[in-house]
């Protein structure tokens, strides 16, 4: 009888269990986030669609090729989505790509540098987030042996860094007024 953690089917299969599993983090992070009132029901919204993906993940069979589930990918799509149009629930648009990095090699996402017209307040800020995220991204360890609280950490680091990028699109806006 073949061992079965170590045929390529199981390999699929296990892999698929821990993108759904980080996806019911990431939907368990949405439905504890403080957020506005406006963001409550797309954040709410945004749990269901990862629970969705969760659930199609699940259902990868033992014997599945190894591709993503199209209705997984669908619905990440659509939670990513929630977030490009609700800033306000402090998600990062690529939050799909931690529940697939499982099953996909590719780099975890980082922000865009963000710009700010008075560096001094904001700088150092900046750096520190990027930092925590270069770091978190780096703990193979971490992410591996204790995933749940890995991408309570790593989430918590978006939600840092969109507060602040609110912060500098503000701060911007009103240094151009003054002009």
């Amino acid at each position: 009888m073949p061992d079965t953690l170590t045929t390529p089917y199981s390999f699929v299969a296990q892999r698929s269990r821990m993108a759904a599993h980080r996806a019911r983090v990431i939907a368990e992070i949405a439905r504890d986030r403080f957020a506005p009132p406006a963001a409550f029901a797309a954040l709410q919204g945004m749990a269901a669609l990862l629970d969705v993906a969760a659930a199609h993940f699940d259902a990868v069979p033992p014997n599945a090729p190894r591709e993503l589930p199209t209705e997984a990918t669908e619905a990440l799509f659509l939670a990513e989505q929630v977030a490009v149009d609700h800033p306000a629930a402090r998600f990062p648009a690529e939050l799909g790509e931690y529940v697939l990095a499982p099953l996909v090699n590719r780099p975890l996402p980082l922000p865009a540098p963000l710009k700010p017209r008075d560096t001094g307040r904001f700088a150092q800020r900046e750096a520190d987030l990027i930092h925590a995220l270069h770091l978190l991204h780096a703990d193979g360890t971490h992410q591996q042996e204790r995933p749940a609280d890995w991408l309570r950490q790593v989430f918590t680091v978006w939600r840092d860094w969109m507060r602040l990028e609110g912060e500098i699109r503000e701060d911007n806006a009103r240094a151009r007024h003054h002009r």
